[in-house]
Order: C-alpha cells, then sequence, then structure tokens
C-alpha cells in the first residue's frame, strides 16, 4: 500500500467497496459533487449496486400513460422519464411488470420511493386492489379493504426510510353531505397491516382539500385546503395541527382553483403561489420555525424570465405572451428537489418536462414528455430510488 510521507494512505489505494462504505455516510448533495471528480468516480457512483448502498435522491417521474390492448380497449400503466441520461436507465420496463395479474395500473401516489396504485385485475374479475410497491426492489403490498371507499375524496402516501421502514397510507373522508368537507381519516399501517380510522380533528368541519399532492414531512401528512391552510395529521391520528398562510400567500381563480403548491426540501416546508392580480410572478415561502408557523418570503419568480429564456426572451411580442400565462392552465408546478432549490413544472401547450434553479435563475429542458395530461393537477410523481425492503406486518408470536 503507498503511503504519502506522513504516513496517510492516499485514495488511490483504497478498494472500490471501502470508498462506497464512506461515501455512504455523507450527504445526498456531497456524493453527487464526487461524481464530478473524474469519468472513474462518476462510474463508481452510477454503477447499479453501488447505487444501492448509497443516498438516494430524485431520479424522475412516475406518471399514466394510456394506450390501446388487443381489444382496442384504452388501457392505463406508469411510464417513467429521468431528470438525466443515466437515471432514464433505471427501469427498461417503466410499467411495473412485477405487478402481476392487473390488467391495469394507475399511478396515484409517490413517496420517498415507493408507488401507491390503483390496479384492476385480470378478467374477467372486475374488481381492484390498492397496491403499495417498491420499483428498485420489486416489493408490493397489497392493501386490505378499507370499508370507506365509497366516502374517500383522496388517498395519500407516506413514507420516510431514514425515519422507519413502514408506510402509511391516509384515506381522506368526506362527510355525508357530499360537499367535500372532510369528516375523518383512515390511516393504514403497514406495521399492523390494518386501518385505523380517527374522526376529523382539526376543530373545523367545514374543510376542503385541494387536488394535489400531500407532503409527507416531520411523521406527518401536509394537507393543502381551499380555505387558504394546510393541514397535518400524524401516522397515527393523535396529532392535528392547521398551519395559516399569511394573507399575501392566498390567490385563488374561479375556474382552476387555489393557484398554489406545497413540496418539501432540505427539511423545510416550502409554499409557492401565483401573486395576487399578477399572473407573471410566483413568489417561493419557506417555514421557517415549523413550530411556530413563521413563514419567511425567499423568492420572486418571473414567468417571463422563466419561459423567455427558453423560447425566446428577445421576441417583446413573446414577452408579453409569457406574461400572461397561469399556474395551473398552461403550467404546472410538480415538485421541489429534496436536496437543492430547484423546481419542477410541465409547461402544458408544449408537452415538457422543465426544471428552474431559484439560486441562479436558470431554466432548462430535461425532456419532451409520453402523454399529455388534462388535469388541473398533472399526476406526475417525483421518484427517489429506495433499496431499503418494505416492511411487512409484526407477526405476534
Amino acid at each position: 500500500m503507498n503511503r504519502s510521507k506522513n504516513g496517510a494512505t492516499s485514495v488511490a489505494d483504497l478498494t472500490d467497496d471501502l470508498i462506497i462504505e464512506i461515501l455512504s455516510l455523507l450527504p445526498v448533495k456531497s456524493v453527487c459533487r464526487f461524481k464530478c471528480v473524474s469519468r472513474l468516480w462518476y462510474s463508481l457512483i452510477s454503477h447499479p449496486e453501488h447505487r444501492k448502498r448509497l443516498p438516494q435522491t430524485i431520479s424522475g417521474f412516475f406518471y399514466p400513460k394510456h394506450r390501446l390492448n388487443d381489444e382496442y380497449d384504452v388501457i392505463t400503466f406508469p411510464t417513467f422519464d429521468g431528470i438525466s441520461r443515466d437515471q432514464e436507465q433505471l427501469f427498461p420496463d417503466s410499467s411495473l411488470p412485477f405487478l402481476t395479474g392487473y390488467r391495469q395500473i394507475l399511478p396515484k401516489d409517490c413517496c420517498n420511493g415507493l408507488i401507491f396504485c390503483l390496479c384492476w385485475k385480470d378478467p374477467p374479475i372486475d374488481e381492484a386492489d390498492y397496491v403499495v410497491c417498491n420499483p428498485a426492489t420489486e416489493e408490493w403490498v397489497v392493501l386490505p379493504d378499507a370499508g370507506h371507499r365509497s366516502d374517500a375524496i383522496a388517498y395519500r402516501l407516506g413514507f420516510d426510510g431514514a425515519m422507519s421502514l413502514h408506510f402509511h397510507v391516509f384515506q381522506i373522508l368526506e362527510d355525508d353531505e357530499d360537499y367535500g368537507y372532510i369528516s375523518g381519516v383512515n390511516i393504514y399501517s403497514s406495521e399492523t397491516g390494518a386501518w385505523s380510522y380517527k374522526e376529523n380533528g382539526w376543530g373545523d368541519n367545514e374543510i376542503q382539500i385541494v387536488e394535489m399532492r400531500g407532503v409527507f414531512f416531520n411523521g406527518m401528512m401536509h394537507l393543502l385546503t381551499r380555505e387558504f391552510k394546510i393541514l397535518a395529521v400524524d401516522t397515527e391520528g393523535k396529532t392535528w395541527r392547521t398551519i395559516s398562510l399569511l394573507e399575501t400567500m392566498c390567490d385563488e381563480n374561479i375556474y382552476l382553483g387555489h393557484l398554489a403548491f406545497i413540496g418539501q426540501s432540505q427539511g423545510r416546508l416550502y409554499y409557492i403561489n401565483m401573486r395576487d392580480n399578477d399572473s407573471s410572478k410566483l413568489s417561493v415561502w419557506i417555514l421557517e420555525d415549523y413550530n411556530g408557523n413563521e413563514w419567511i418570503f425567499k423568492y420572486n419568480i418571473s414567468t417571463s424570465q422563466l419561459f423567455g429564456e427558453l423560447f425566446g426572451e428577445k421576441d417583446v411580442t413573446l414577452q408579453r405572451d409569457y406574461a400572461d400565462l397561469l399556474l395551473q392552465r398552461d403550467y404546472a408546478l410538480i415538485a421541489i428537489h429534496p436536496e437543492c432549490n430547484l423546481i419542477f413544472f410541465v409547461w402544458r401547450c408544449e408537452d415538457v418536462l422543465l426544471s428552474y434553479d431559484m439560486d441562479r435563475g436558470k431554466a432548462r429542458v430535461i425532456c419532451s414528455l409520453k402523454e399529455h395530461s388534462y388535469h388541473t393537477f398533472p399526476p406526475y410523481l417525483p421518484y427517489v430510488p429506495s433499496f431499503s425492503r418494505i416492511g411487512r406486518p409484526r407477526v405476534e408470536a
């Protein structure tokens, strides 16, 4: 083994396994930087077997794709777009073929490497299962019947492999009046293998959630409401929280509804909204003090700058057109990078996936999407690979 004059071992003398072991102790951002050291290090870190041992970050997006089967019926299966060329190779077949016995698979939610799907069984059985799966390990769990399907407004998946191998599914239920008001939450735990119903504990019986994905953060599911609040409930239904928004954070369109987005990055909750009476500006807020409800204004994003940089900023007419683009109608925010101030969004009229670096003010086209989405809140699910095994129900001795 080669040593320097002071007796230290050089990096060249370390085995690949030892280097990966050291890198596995570092934050994701540091590992990404080491990929830029040399081609050798890039290959070492990008190797499929080594990646299983390293911390992961967002690699791309799952979303539903429709196609015709042999009987000319429209069927739905997941597809995947990576945010870089090497991530595109993660799934040679992104339709989740390991989920056998199903004629259609609709991805509904995704959280830290697990995907929540609605799966229709093969004919002649006209039934469907809710399934949680891990595409990286090809493990999957069929959820038992919750008993409240007709009352369910939405389902949200919660999982954090750093806290527990077990996942939770939150079934949001509406009241009998059929106005979309939340009556309670049914929570499935993969540890117990059972659902547990909890009545609405937010102290307000007339609240409605926005269709967009929830945010699982600090062990709690966070939901944006039409009443300009963020609701949170823990995995046991014991802690219920309401996070208020500042007046300047509230904007709504009579046709599109709530013009905002919530996400989490770098250990903080983010809120991004269209400025009131100014569709050309997006405001970015951070919940600086989670326990004290202290919101801090962080960025302003100009749509003319954002789209003009990519598609023709020198044309004055186009600049005016970009300024008139409306959140949710013309473009939609779909994710924020968990490790840096990078947001991802879809430009609907061009069907392209884009990213925007909020620190540098730089936008980038990632790829063209395989299918157009007509949803107000497009079903693009940010995927962070997880090589942990899915937690199973405990067996009583």
